[in-house]
């Protein structure tokens, strides 16, 4: 995080400069935070939305024609907009209203005043934004560069026109087709098709939903990371659910509670509505009425996944409503476990989700799961795994993506084998989100445990809690503090020196409590929230700074008290400027505030500074 690494520097000239850079990084950062006040997603970078369009322009012959939402989607006053998806995908724009046309690459000839990407948006409502606050509009000074579009133009005055002139020299538009099956986007994407019937009815009209899909299989960097921080949200609310289970509950609370941790953590929506089901409504698939009260005995799965900037993680797991497995459960839950634990073995480039053939991680599964174990009639219980292994998650929780097609680099899919027994109201799912990888494949929900015996320790170490809790006195009682608090404070530290070193903000964003509340003081100023440690120190000065860095800390000192703790440590750097390649080498001293939040250590506040110098032109 070292923008303080810069000092002591080599001369007070370079100092005084970097001063005055940091300075105007932070009038920057500010500035734009003024302007999109009203985004609450994070979003990649204009260039990412930019390549994915270049890449559907070269795919047709004639022009690309979309709407995003109205925002008239909903009537409910409880509705928030959230972009159409594959709109959203291609501009990274979340407001209502939007418009946008992509021209095909390498036509011959032009089409007058029309550029080869058109961002439409509703123009300037000062009326309408005293309700709703700030919009983007064409007029917004600096808009072209805030959207990543060389052209922004209105759509209520200029997109029918434009449209309307396209159509007199290209006889093929291509949008979304609309069909009418879960998950199909429909009446969306019918009205944008009678409505470009109307405006050019002579126009052929083709679907390019199969070439955007395609795209959107395979994760960028920047997807990863999102769909990595609300997978680590979804880790954290189920742990929480560990924690709280309990007989008497309702399975609303239990899902009101996780919902509130991926609030807290920074997920503007749930993923798709809470599944808590315990007893007979852990049989049903998509149960989600959570109206039963939790009874001892019962097994209770948790389908609960957050969204983050977006993205949605989609993780499930089956726990024992007192805490501990019934011989039976235990038995079933080990079949699902060892079903996962074979098709995770197999997982890898070029497997796939067919239910036949010899890639397919869903028979391995199957017969795993019909090879072990039966039911009260002594029959298998391959009858009883009644869904697909997984799917893709991404923008959507079901995002696309063919199940016969083999995996591919980037994927990131499901495994979620599950045994339902509703004559024994006894049902079992397990699911983890997983990353394809080169080689083989990284679990990105490996943080939450799925051995049957971890769950029922964790389940039992939170017990004098729940006891309390029951009686009246405090809910939210800290754990006691046990030996692993200060190994995992120490690897947060390890794990820290690699974000440095890597100018990581999605490792940070696992080391540092995402608050506005959180502080990073260094020589050359103080930084307020994980938004701006993550804008200023990481990005822009530790990722635009230096090509290379490595931070070392050595004699680390830990105190924990309760849910606080601190930690002193020296440190040495070692940096090249990325401008010219020289070098860099300082050294420091350091004090890191932790706090225990949700069953879970982070890092909130980081003050350094460097060791004073006694050559000549350095020091303090």
């Amino acid at each position: 995080m070292r923008s303080g690494r810069l000092w002591p520097v080599r001369s007070r000239g370079l100092l005084n400069s970097a001063r005055r850079a940091l300075c105007g990084l932070l009038c920057v950062v500010c500035c734009a935070a003024g302007v999109q006040a009203q985004e609450r997603r994070e979003r990649e970078p204009n260039s990412v939305y930019a390549e994915r369009r270049a890449k559907l322009g070269v795919q047709v012959d004639g022009p690309i024609i979309l709407w995003g939402f109205t925002g008239r989607e909903e009537v409910s006053q409880a509705y928030v907009f959230a972009q159409e998806e594959n709109f959203y995908y291609l501009t990274g724009h979340n407001e209502e209203g939007a418009g946008l046309i992509i021209l095909p690459a390498g036509q011959k000839g032009d089409v007058e005043n029309v550029v080869r990407e058109t961002l439409f948006l509703p123009a300037k409502n000062p009326q309408k934004e005293k309700w709703n606050g700030v919009r983007m509009s064409p007029s917004d000074p600096g808009i072209e560069a805030r959207t990543g579009f060389v052209a922004v133009k209105p759509f209520e005055s200029d997109f029918r026109s434009v449209v309307e002139n396209l159509a007199k020299t290209f006889p093929n538009f291509y949008t979304i087709l609309p069909y009418q099956k879960e998950l199909g986007g429909y009446p969306h994407e019918k009205a944008v098709v009678d409505w470009l019937q109307l405006a050019a009815p002579q126009a052929k009209l083709k679907d390019i939903r199969t070439q955007i899909n395609t795209l959107r299989q395979i994760k960028s960097p920047g997807e990863i990371a999102f769909l990595k921080q609300a997978i680590d949200l979804s880790v954290d609310s189920h742990l929480e659910a560990m924690r709280l289970m309990r007989p008497g509950l309702y399975e609303y609370q239990v899902a009101a509670k996780m919902v509130e941790v991926h609030a807290w953590g920074g997920s503007e929506a749930e993923g798709y509505a809470p599944i808590v089901g315990a007893g007979p409504n852990s049989t049903a698939l998509h149960y989600d009425r959570l109206s039963r009260k939790i009874e001892d005995g019962d097994i209770v799965v948790l389908d609960v996944g957050a969204q983050y900037s977006g993205y949605s993680s989609d993780i499930t797991r089956t726990l024992p409503a007192n805490g501990k497995f019934t011989p039976r459960q235990r038995e079933i839950y080990d079949i699902v476990l060892g079903a996962q634990n074979a098709a995770l073995a197999a997982l890898k480039p070029g497997m796939d989700f067919c239910i036949k053939g010899d890639k397919s991680v869903h028979k391995i599964a199957y017969n795993y799961i019909n090879s072990h174990g039966k039911d009260l009639h002594d029959k298998p219980l391959g009858t009883y795994f009644i869904h697909g292994l997984g799917h893709h998650i991404g923008l959507d929780v079901h995002d696309p993506g063919e199940y016969c097609a083999p995996f591919q680099p980037g994927m990131i899919i499901t495994i979620e084998p599950g045994i339902y027994i509703p004559e024994e109201n006894l049902g079992v799912r397990i699911e983890d989100d997983v990353l394809i990888t080169e080689t083989g494949h990284r679990l990105l929900s490996e943080r939450l445990p799925r051995d049957p015996g971890e769950i029922e320790k964790i389940m039992a170490g939170a017990a004098p809690a729940r006891a309390k809790t029951e009686k009246g006195e405090a809910r939210n009682v800290s754990p006691a503090e046990t030996p692993t608090d200060g190994s995992v404070i120490r690897g947060l530290i390890e794990n820290y020196a690699k974000s440095v070193d890597a100018a990581d903000t999605a490792l940070a964003a696992e080391i540092w409590l995402d608050s506005p509340d959180v502080s990073f003081i260094h020589p050359l100023g103080h930084e307020h929230g994980f938004e701006q440690i993550k804008q200023n120190v990481y990005r822009r000065l530790m990722g635009d700074t230096f090509s290379e860095r490595k931070l070392t800390v050595h004699d680390i000192s830990l105190h924990v008290y309760s849910d606080a703790a601190w930690a002193e440590f020296y440190w040495d750097f070692a940096a090249k400027f990325r401008k010219d390649g020289s070098p860099l080498t300082t050294h420091g001293r350091e004090t890191q505030l932790y706090r225990r939040e949700q069953g879970r250590w982070r890092l909130v506040h980081v003050h350094y500074s460097g060791m004073p110098l006694t050559a000549e032109g350095q020091g303090f």
